[in-house]
C-alpha cells in the first residue's frame, strides 16, 4: 500500500482561526480541510505550496510566486 503525501501547489480560499482551506493547483477538483501552516501567516488567493495525507490532515509549507 502506498504511503506519504505528495508536495502540491495550491491556492488559498479562506482563512479562519489560523487555518486554511486551499484549493490545489495540481489536482482538478481536490480542496482541503481547514489546514494549519508550518510557518507564516496566508491570505485568501496567496499561493502556497502544501501536503495532505489521505487521512485529510496536512498543512502549508510556504508560499511561492
Amino acid at each position: 500500500m502506498p504511503y506519504g503525501a505528495c508536495i502540491e501547489r495550491g491556492a488559498v480560499v479562506s482563512v479562519a482561526d489560523g487555518l486554511y482551506i486551499v484549493r490545489s493547483l495540481t489536482r482538478d477538483g481536490i480542496i482541503t480541510p481547514a489546514i494549519p501552516a508550518i510557518s507564516g501567516t496566508y491570505q485568501a488567493d496567496d499561493t502556497v505550496y502544501f501536503f495532505l495525507f489521505p487521512d485529510g490532515h496536512g498543512a502549508i509549507l510556504a508560499a511561492f510566486t
